[in-house]
């Protein structure tokens, strides 16, 4: 289906989550000794994730943005799964071997590796896992904020580069993440609340069989 598709390439920012509008600390690649340094230590190791998160999508032709729903998954090993529940089925896996797109019937499409919806979910395994030096090669990254209620802010190094993501901000709360925006311009925005965010759960043998990649390409 092409809802999560158009959802993931097309994106925003352009919230105010009370962050304070200040230039922030500029990170390249390694924590540094910053005020979030240890923060951001912290949320990279949380281990497996599962939350609840509700996605938004605007379009400058709508004046009211699609409002989707679902569950985040998140493995070091196997990667990272979106089971859309709302408005229809849908499941994504984004892993080190590419994207893939599973139906209500279980049935699998492979998304072209280099494409950009490819590059948009795939760019979410490092953000959700905090690993900045993967980042580092392709975004400026700026902190802002304090533990509290903190942002960084990912902008790509090369904006006129062919299928640029885009502007990518994440806002949180002391450890947890709490909102990840993906920005194309002013006008097209993606932006995913996230919330009953549990850390290092263990996932059942069906829900890796259901969510994730169980055969791995050769």
């Amino acid at each position: 289906m092409k809802t999560i598709i158009l959802l993931l390439t097309v994106a925003t920012l352009g919230s105010t989550l009370g962050v304070a509008q200040d230039p922030g600390l500029a990170l390249t690649g390694g924590l540094g000794d910053g005020p979030l340094g240890a923060l951001i230590a912290t949320i990279g190791n949380k281990g497996p994730i599962r939350a609840s998160f509700t996605e938004r999508r605007f379009f400058p032709i709508r004046k009211e943005p699609t409002v989707l729903s679902g569950i985040i998954r998140i493995s070091q090993e196997r990667g990272l799964s979106l089971a859309y529940t709302r408005p229809e089925p849908l499941i994504l896996i984004a892993d080190p071997w590419g994207l893939i797109m599973r139906d209500a019937r279980g049935r699998d499409r492979q998304v072209p590796v280099g494409s950009r919806e490819a590059g948009a979910i795939g760019s979410l395994l490092p953000i959700m896992g905090f690993d900045l030096s993967a980042l580092a090669a392709h975004f400026d990254i700026r902190a802002l904020g304090g533990p509290q209620d903190w942002r960084l802010e990912f902008r790509p190094k090369d904006p006129g580069a062919p299928n640029p993501l885009g502007t990518i901000i994440v806002d949180g709360a002391f450890t947890e993440v709490t909102r990840i925006e993906f920005r194309r311009s002013s006008n097209q925005r993606i932006e995913i609340e996230v919330h009953d965010t549990q850390t290092g759960v263990v996932f059942t043998p069906e829900e890796v069989r259901r969510y994730f990649r169980t055969q791995r390409p050769r």
